[in-house]
């Protein structure tokens, strides 16, 4: 999956690598995360609540 978001507040565009990692954390066991990367910044990896993913970025068409 190679899918290109822009952040909204910041504009800074990003790679969604994974959308379907789970949380396996006791306090959030199961939640759905977003694996993504920064354009620009191959070696950092970020991950986030799938639904806050979706509230904060908006896919490149």
């Amino acid at each position: 999956m190679s899918i290109k978001f822009k952040h909204l507040k910041t504009g800074d565009t990003y790679e969604m690598l994974r959308d379907d990692v789970i949380n396996c954390t006791n306090a959030n066991d199961h939640q759905t995360m977003v694996l993504y990367k920064r354009d620009g910044f191959p070696d950092l990896i970020f991950v986030r609540e799938k639904e806050e993913f979706y509230n904060k970025f908006e896919e490149i068409k």
